[in-house]
């Protein structure tokens, strides 16, 4: 009984190594409440590659998810065991990939899908129509935590990229928290005015002393006022009150979530220039 206890041992040792070593673990394992186990890990059907299995639903979510992971525009899943309506089941599954899953939230439009009673199985085929190119997927940075998003940040803008996407592991922090962290990296580049630097609005003493000294001007005639153009007066206002210096913005990257839920799995900032 030992001896079966460590050939067991080093058999799912070796599953684990080959799925980190190839890439299918990550995609797997993509919702941090996905459960797996030995047998139950999506297969493909056939040696061709080009059709997955699942046995239940957390398989078919599964299959799902690995097709997105290699950003397959297509896809068949062979649905067995005895799900009273696998029909049904399809259809929460794409729906839950596509809405509530960290890489279908930022990647998929739309999932359409298709679905035929076979013997023996349910034949699913899906088309995944995407928002996100191949080469933005590939640039999604991976971490364990939101404590890494200061430093990726900071090695975005040093490249020059106009945004940065970063799939969190164990999201830790609150939005608000996540937000204060993107607004200080932002601040370090984009220092804000200091409240000193602005000049006083007040007037010299010597300034005081020439007013003091230099005539009353003489009121315009009151016709004047009326050959003016009855919307002179409104214009200079309105060009008065607008400010001679653009506003700084305190916050002009956008902060977006995947999915947009409390503890989302990827955070995206805009890093666009401040105003």
């Amino acid at each position: 009984m030992r001896i079966w206890a460590i050939k067991r041992g080093l058999l799912c040792a070796g599953v684990s190594l080959c799925l980190t070593l190839t890439g299918c673990g990550d995609k797997l394992l993509e919702r941090s409440y996905s459960t797996m186990a030995p047998h139950s890990a999506a297969f493909w059907e056939n040696e061709d590659a080009d059709t997955l299995r699942a046995e239940n639903y957390q398989d078919l979510v599964n299959a799902l998810l690995l097709l997105l992971g290699e950003h397959s525009e297509d896809g068949v899943v062979r649905i067995y065991g005895d799900a009273p309506n696998k029909a049904a089941m399809a259809e929460n599954a794409c729906v839950e990939v596509q809405k509530e899953t960290p890489i279908g939230a930022y990647l998929l439009d739309y999932i359409t899908y298709d679905g035929v009673a076979e013997s023996g199985w349910y034949e699913l085929t899906v088309h995944f129509g995407y928002r996100r190119t191949a080469e933005e997927q590939a640039a999604i940075i991976n971490a364990t935590s939101t404590e890494a998003l200061p430093e990726a940040l900071r090695a975005a803008i040093a490249d020059g990229r106009g945004s940065l996407a970063l799939r969190v592991g164990y999201f830790d922090k609150a939005r608000t928290d996540v937000m204060a962290l993107v607004q200080a990296v932002h601040d370090e580049v984009y220092p804000p005015p200091a409240a000193d630097a602005e000049a006083p609005d007040t007037e010299t003493p010597a300034a005081e002393a020439n007013d003091a000294a230099a005539p009353e001007a003489a009121e315009p005639p009151e016709t004047a006022q009326a050959d003016a153009p009855p919307d002179a007066e409104d214009s200079e206002g309105k060009e008065a009150a607008e400010p001679s210096e653009p506003v700084y913005d305190v916050s002009p990257w956008e902060v977006l979530f995947y999915p947009d839920s409390v503890k989302p799995g990827i955070v995206e900032i805009l890093l666009h220039d401040a105003a």
